[in-house]
C-alpha cells in the first residue's frame, strides 16, 4: 500500500492506494493421503473447526483464519518444512493440553534445535513446539515472548 499526497493552495488530500485488485483471504492448504483421518486430527485433537469446501475441507481456528485440506493426495507429507503455524498466546499450556489429548510433538533426536523437557525451543523473543500430522507434514506452535504476545495482526 503506498500513499498519494496531492495539495493544492495548501490543502493536501490523502489518497491510500492499494496494489491489490481486491482484499484477500489467505490460508495454507495441506495435502492429506486421507481425509477422514486428517480431520480426527486437525478437528478432534487440535479443535479446529471444520466445513465442507467446493475444492475439499476447511478448518477454521481464530481472528478468521482458515487451513484447507487437500484430500487424495499421494505425495501428502513430503514437505521437510513447517506447512503450517499456530501462533497461541502462552505457549507452555497449550502443549501440555494437546499432549494430554494425545498429540505427539517432536522431540531433540528429531529436531537440529535445542529444546526444553517440554519440547520446547526457545529463541529471542518466541517459543516453538513442532509436531506432525497422520501424513507426516510438519506443523509449528509458537507464541511471542517479547512483549508482544497478543499481535492484532
Amino acid at each position: 500500500m503506498w500513499t498519494r499526497v496531492a495539495g493544492l493552495s495548501g490543502s493536501v488530500t490523502v489518497e491510500s492506494v492499494s496494489s491489490r485488485p481486491a482484499e484477500m483471504h489467505v490460508g495454507p492448504v495441506i495435502a492429506v493421503t486421507d481425509l477422514e483421518r486428517a480431520r480426527r486430527f486437525y478437528e478432534d485433537l487440535l479443535g479446529l473447526q471444520g466445513r465442507k469446501t467446493p475444492g475439499g475441507w476447511a478448518l477454521e481456528a481464530d481472528r478468521g483464519t482458515v487451513i484447507y485440506l487437500l484430500a487424495d493426495i499421494e505425495s501428502a507429507g513430503t514437505a521437510d518444512w513447517p506447512v503450517a503455524s499456530f501462533r497461541v498466546g502462552h505457549l507452555r499450556p497449550v502443549v501440555t493440553a494437546l499432549r494430554g489429548r494425545g498429540v505427539p510433538f517432536l522431540g531433540a533426536e528429531e529436531l537440529p534445535f535445542t529444546l526444553d523437557a517440554d519440547g520446547i525451543s526457545t529463541t529471542e523473543g518466541m517459543q516453538v513446539a513442532w509436531l506432525r500430522d497422520p501424513d507426516g507434514s510438519m506443523l509449528t506452535l509458537f507464541s511471542l515472548t517479547g512483549g508482544d504476545e497478543h499481535p492484532e495482526t
